[in-house]
């Protein structure tokens, strides 16, 4: 058998630039990133995660990507702000 190493939740969210847990369990649960259970615990692969960065590799800047982008358009219009002088007219 080869030598596989698994990483606990906390260990490949570390090795993963220290993204948040609601992040890697998002990415779990859609399936971008495998896991193995045993007994009551989940484990991630180390060729996992390498599969995972290899396949998210860009060279656009994040501030450029299309997810920011849909990110902006949800939000919508920001809401005026109302200043002093606006409270007293």
């Amino acid at each position: 058998m080869n030598d596989l190493k698994l990483y606990s939740i906390n260990e490949a969210r570390s090795l993963l630039g220290g993204i948040a847990r609601n992040t890697i369990y998002r990415l779990l649960s859609s399936g971008a990133l495998k896991s193995v259970v045993l007994g009551r615990r989940r484990f991630v692969a180390a060729t996992t995660i390498s599969q995972l960065v290899a396949n998210s590799t860009t060279t656009a800047s994040p501030s450029m990507s299309p997810a920011r982008e849909s990110l902006t358009l949800r939000r919508g219009p920001r809401p005026k702000r109302h200043t002093p002088s606006d409270l007293s007219a």
